[in-house]
């Protein structure tokens, strides 16, 4: 299975790779992770970022992570409680 395909040019450098289809990216641009939250827009969003429902971006990005927005909202729907780890928590927490 492939885990990118490239599109539109000649490959290497220079040329477009694209996630297939099926594939959501992992770090989304603050509009895509506005529209993932479902915010009609991405001053929603902020606001939203700014009252701690969702994090702000990955430190030293402008990038959002997909994995912390469904965490956060987890959290605040009653989904997942604080005590929880997520399983990456748990393997760092385990690695030798």
């Amino acid at each position: 299975m492939r885990s990118a395909s490239t599109t539109g040019g000649t490959g290497g450098k220079g040329g477009s790779t694209r996630l297939p289809a099926n594939i959501a990216p992992r770090c989304l641009t603050r509009a895509q992770a506005a529209e993932y939250c479902g915010c009609d827009t991405v001053e929603a969003f902020d606001g939203w970022v700014r009252k701690g429902i969702v994090p702000g971006p990955i430190v030293g990005t402008h990038r959002w992570d997909r994995r912390a927005i469904d965490r956060a909202l987890d959290r605040r729907s009653g989904l997942l409680s604080d005590a929880t780890q997520s399983i990456d928590e748990g393997l760092a927490e385990n690695a030798s």
